[in-house]
């Protein structure tokens, strides 16, 4: 089966030339939303209005409203708008899933976690994007290049979310000790 979180990201990412007619198969949308999609989606394609649509609904019939509210608040949070903290562990573990990442631990180094998730090739060049202001944990930026992983960096789902630019996102996975 797939996750909430990976079914709603395949129905975001439809192309264009495909949105328009899968909404009409389905979604119970009307002719004129549909069209209105149609007229939002050639004036201001980058906003993907229509695959968001898309997504939502067809997301909400096959998982229902509470998991499309849950995967909808873990894109904004990966993709920076919003508080990866307040996502659910099952959310945010399916999330990460679908992103590059490694296996990081508490202790280690934030350069480390950076090389250990493919961010970065080397520490040399882990080093050089944090002391360019690159470089972020959970959405905080890190400014000392001596910073290392604490237990509170570690989210829901056993996850800490390591950010290279803008664009760059990967999962750093902690293995939590049996009882924890």
């Amino acid at each position: 089966m797939t996750s909430p979180y990976a079914f709603f990201q395949y129905w975001l990412n439809v192309e264009d030339a495909s949105v328009l007619t899968l909404l009409k198969v389905f979604t119970d949308r009307t002719a004129d939303e549909v069209a209105e999609l149609g007229r939002q989606l050639a004036e201001e394609p980058w906003r993907r209005a229509a695959q968001r649509t898309l997504a939502a609904d067809v997301t909400t019939l096959v998982h229902g409203a509470a998991a499309t509210e849950a995967v909808q608040a873990a894109s904004e949070a990966l993709f920076g708008k919003g508080d990866v903290r307040g996502l659910d562990g099952p959310t945010l573990r399916d999330a990460a899933a679908e992103l590059p990442g490694g296996e990081v631990h508490v202790g280690m180094s934030v350069v480390d976690a950076l090389v250990a998730v493919g961010l970065a090739e080397s520490r040399n060049a882990a080093r050089r994007t944090i002391g360019e202001g690159g470089a972020s944990v959970n959405g905080a930026k890190v400014a000392d290049d001596e910073a290392v992983l604490v237990a509170d960096d570690v989210l829901a789902g056993g996850v800490v979310l390591l950010r290279r630019g803008r664009k760059n996102l990967a999962a750093g996975r902690v293995e939590r000790p049996e009882g924890v």
